[in-house]
């Protein structure tokens, strides 16, 4: 069965058959324009979910505009090379999905299309805010971020979301382990249509979680009225996210291993077996091994549980995600407060990216929503900030500031900062040599240099 179906747009015959194979293989149907005018031929006779064109080679904007002015519901997603990416910038803000920069593995191209098809709204129904401060999407299924941790994530999950495995979440609390289980859950699918459950199992007392779990019959304990059903057999056909996992005791692990091994259990007081398709999903902040060392977790349910593990970096670890976290937190507390955020002081950037993140994501969430409500002139500025933030900060007390942070006050340029100070960082923590520095940012020395040359950075400004 056809996934969806896809118009590519190109002139170069090469890129035309690479492209046309590679998404065959992945069963969508696919026609092939060779200009603009074949391509608004085959808009006006068929109905496409998506558009791949070459900015490069045949006119991408010119097509993009025409889409718009039809009102074609295709989303467009823009090919280019590493130097015409400002017009590629400029085409997402006339209304395209994503642009793609060559040299471009398949499975991002798959990624984009993916996002393409399960995004319901069209691309120009973005919010304005959105429109004047990003040039890229840098979401995947609600994940924020584009670092090479979250890459990893991002690959991972392309690779099992269709299977039935069991997965494992484990990182430090704030580190976003519940928007990965809605990743997952909207990347499968044959279950992103179905119910998304979750339950922290250490916020129950154990008489109400097994009844949470699995439902109770009526009359099984005292106040129970009437039937009810449980968290699995409401998450039939879906998903269920189980938080903290290694609070669930040793009686409920036995029950919850029965469920992984054959999909059934029964509810509390009834002796009837239901049985469920339920994709599961557990995570933890805590060390599952030392706990099934010390026979607080058992041994078999541990190894069916870590089937799947996925390591969740904390904050510190990826900072250069920073920038599209703030800006999709701004955005979020904007909409939901009424207020019209419109820049950010030179230096909050650099501050931020100076903090350690103890309480990883969700402390930076906190901290961003309270800067939106205290705001009072749509600038966010240190003021805005808490004393913890500017007390534990390393930025404010490495005597790097202006050496290193130049005079940028639209939130677009400040956004790019905590790059640029994170590869200082790193040359000057190997010396200044460029290939331990490539080495140590996980790049190749020609993404490196690109990177020099973008920020421009020609040596050590500490010692100018």
């Amino acid at each position: 069965m056809d996934r969806g179906r896809i118009l590519i747009v190109n002139s170069d015959r090469l890129a035309q058959k690479s492209l046309y194979e590679m998404l065959c293989r992945h069963e969508y149907k696919v026609d092939i324009a060779d200009s603009v005018d074949r391509a608004l031929n085959c808009l006006d006779e068929n109905l496409y979910q998506v558009v791949l064109t070459d900015i490069n080679e045949t006119g991408g904007a010119e097509l993009l505009r025409e889409v718009n002015k039809r009102g074609h519901p295709s989303k467009v997603i823009i090919l280019t090379s590493y130097g015409n990416i400002e017009a590629a910038v400029n085409s997402m803000k006339m209304g395209a999905f994503d642009y793609l920069v060559r040299p471009i593995e398949d499975r991002r191209i798959i990624s984009s299309i993916e996002r393409a098809l399960s995004n319901p709204a069209p691309a120009e129904t973005k919010p304005a805010f959105m429109k004047k401060v990003s040039t890229k999407d840098h979401t995947y299924y609600g994940l924020v971020g584009n670092s090479r941790p979250m890459e990893d994530i991002h690959s991972i999950l392309e690779r099992i979301s269709n299977s039935k495995a069991t997965v494992l979440l484990r990182g430090e609390s704030g580190t976003g382990k519940r928007v990965i289980a809605h990743a997952l859950h909207k990347a499968d699918k044959r279950r992103r249509n179905r119910p998304f459950v979750e339950m922290s199992c250490g916020a129950l007392p154990r008489e109400i979680i097994e009844s949470e779990l699995f439902g109770h019959a009526k009359g099984a304990f005292t106040g129970a009225i009437s039937d009810r059903k449980g968290r699995f057999e409401l998450a039939d056909g879906g998903t269920i996210l189980l938080d903290d996992i290694d609070s669930l005791t040793l009686d409920l692990q036995v029950k919850l291993l029965r469920v992984l091994q054959h999909k059934e259990f029964e509810r509390v007081g009834e002796n009837r077996t239901i049985k469920v398709d339920v994709r599961i999903i557990v995570s933890t902040n805590q060390d599952l091994e030392k706990a099934v060392a010390n026979k607080k977790f058992r041994e078999d349910l541990y190894y069916r549980l870590n089937v799947i593990s996925i390591n969740v970096p904390p904050l510190r670890e990826r900072k250069e995600d920073l920038p599209s976290l703030i800006e999709h937190f701004i955005n979020t507390y904007s909409r939901e407060n009424h207020r019209k955020i419109r820049e950010i002081s030179q230096d909050i950037l650099s501050i931020l990216t100076g903090y350690n993140w103890p309480g990883n994501i969700r402390e930076l969430e906190n901290i961003i929503e309270r800067a939106v409500i205290l705001d009072t002139d749509n600038i966010i500025t240190k003021e805005d900030l808490p004393e913890i933030i500017l007390n534990g900060n390393s930025y404010l007390n490495s005597g790097l500031g202006s050496k290193v942070i130049e005079a940028f006050s639209s939130l677009k340029n400040v956004l790019q900062e905590p790059e640029k100070v994170h590869i200082l960082r790193i040359l000057k923590e190997v010396g200044w040599n460029k290939k331990k520095a490539a080495t140590k940012l996980g790049v190749n020395r020609t993404t490196l240099y690109n990177k020099l040359r973008k920020y421009n950075i020609t040596s050590d400004p500490e010692k100018k």
